[in-house]
């Protein structure tokens, strides 16, 4: 390995080995950036001088500020309707219907339709909902933990309008698309072709939902098992809206829960197709429409207008005015780490791109390795790093870009390559004790987080074999 292959390879290593290491990923991806922008210019300032720089344009592309902007008001808009007692009102409500355990389970599965538009979002307003029936009918937090922590990722990851990983992926996919020099099929278009293979994401909520009737023996105390792991997790990245238990600012009602949900996801859904029909051509089909269409600006007109709608709501039930803002900036505020993540990982696999990194990987990798092992290898890549840093949308920030240059270059399928990525890092925010998905399952359930694991691991890994299983299967059937 030369000289030139061990600069384009060494940021991102740099960034893995110290976010494994240190549990601290925003530092680890400072680290790998920095590192990689010296090498592009090997002065005290100039290394520096590049990271800016890199930042500054990355910032400045009107498709990376467009997810960056969707999120914060997203968050935003959460934030306020966690305050408007829209969740209160619906746990009072259903509390009348569920009379059992089973019940709860269904509760919660039922649930999807006004809680999938955030992994974040549907853990707090779900388990808010369930924490009371659960406690009523009996239920084992820990069981009720691993139920919902395991529909809430992977649900999110498998709609493909409406939601926070839409603009998150492609975004990703884009970059990866700009560094594989690939001009041809959008970034939403690839996400749509990768989601029937995201595996993972597809067993788990097969298995998960399979263990309302079928439930495993409970396993043995596993002794002394790592304490390290659940004091001072500090979730520096996750769509992690502090969890609180504050009276609401104004009379809970059910409207205020529903019809937010509602308008975000009809206008996205509108928008969608408003913005595709205008670019498919003349009698276009459903799919050409939804390839064609502009995902990001969709769903961030849908957002404003529904933030419009929302706030005009609350106003009329005297949610007043100065206090809807400062909510609403705090709610924002809450995902600035996670912004500050895929700005960083963006710009450092920028910097590895400028090292030639997708060169390296087309002329040292690409003939070395088998077509079919692609996939399930970078499914075995994200999910490890996943489980180890406990953050998978920067797992996938990191590796994302790379992954599709090596599918090029190997001759795999890009959608596989793609849903590879996305679905390993669906594994560790599921299953990593360190993930900031799994500690907030435990905490707002008040479950034991050791428990939940032991219980969780189990199905979690067990769906994991059987999607690598796939993984080679369906790699050996399909060719880029």
């Amino acid at each position: 390995m030369d000289k030139t292959m061990w600069l384009a390879i060494l940021p991102p290593l740099i960034t893995i080995a110290l976010a494994i290491w240190s549990k601290k990923i925003i530092p680890s991806l400072l680290a790998g950036l920095l590192a990689g922008s010296y090498f592009l210019r090997p002065t005290l300032i100039g290394g520096f001088e590049i990271a800016v720089d890199n930042v500054i344009k990355l910032l400045s592309d009107k498709s990376n500020l467009q997810v960056l902007l969707f999120l914060y008001l997203f968050s935003g808009l959460i934030a306020l309707i966690k305050k408007s007692g829209g969740i209160k009102a619906f746990s009072d409500k259903i509390e009348r219907y569920v009379k059992d355990e089973k019940g709860v389970f269904y509760t919660l599965w039922a649930l999807i339709p006004v809680t999938f538009i955030d992994c974040g979002f549907r853990i707090i307003g779900a388990g808010k909902i369930l924490r009371a029936l659960a406690e009523k009918n009996k239920v084992a937090k820990e069981r009720l933990a691993f139920m919902l922590n395991n529909t809430a990722s992977p649900v999110v990851e498998l709609v493909p309008i409406a939601t926070t990983f839409v603009g998150f992926n492609v975004a990703n996919i884009n970059q990866g698309l700009k560094i594989a020099a690939i001009k041809g099929p959008s970034a939403y278009s690839v996400l749509l072709h990768a989601i029937p293979f995201e595996f993972f994401s597809i067993v788990v909520l097969l298995v998960t939902f399979l263990s309302i009737y079928f439930q495993r023996n409970k396993s043995p105390a596993a002794g002394k098992q790592k304490q390290l792991i659940q004091k001072d997790v500090k979730k520096e990245m996750s769509m992690d809206m502090a969890m609180d238990d504050e009276a609401p600012v104004i009379t809970p009602r059910l409207a205020n829960l529903v019809i937010p949900m509602l308008t975000v996801v009809s206008l996205s859904i509108f928008f969608f197709w408003y913005f595709g029909q205008e670019k498919a051509g003349v009698n276009p089909s459903l799919s050409s429409v939804i390839s064609a269409t502009d995902p990001n600006k969709a769903m961030l007109v849908a957002l404003f207008i529904s933030i419009a709608i929302t706030t005009t709501l609350y106003y009329f039930q005297k949610y007043d005015i100065k206090k809807m803002t400062d909510h609403f900036i705090s709610g924002g505020n809450e995902i600035v780490p996670t912004l500050t993540i895929l700005t960083i990982a963006w710009s450092l696999a920028a910097v590895s791109q400028d090292l030639g990194l997708s060169s390296i990987i087309k002329q040292q990798l690409g003939g070395t390795f088998p077509a079919w092992s692609i996939p399930v290898s970078l499914f075995a890549l994200s999910s490890a790093v996943t489980y180890f840093i406990g953050e998978g949308w920067a797992a996938a920030s990191l590796i994302m870009p790379f992954a599709i240059s090596l599918g090029v270059s190997s001759g795999a399928a890009i959608p596989l390559c793609v849903a590879a990525v996305i679905t390993g890092g669906t594994f560790g925010d599921t299953t990593s004790p360190v993930a900031g998905m799994a500690n907030m399952s435990s905490n707002v359930l008040e479950a034991d987080h050791m428990k939940y694991l032991r219980y969780a691991s189990p199905y979690n890994f067990a769906a994991a074999g059987i999607s690598a299983i796939l993984f080679l299967v369906v790699g050996f059937l399909m060719k880029g």
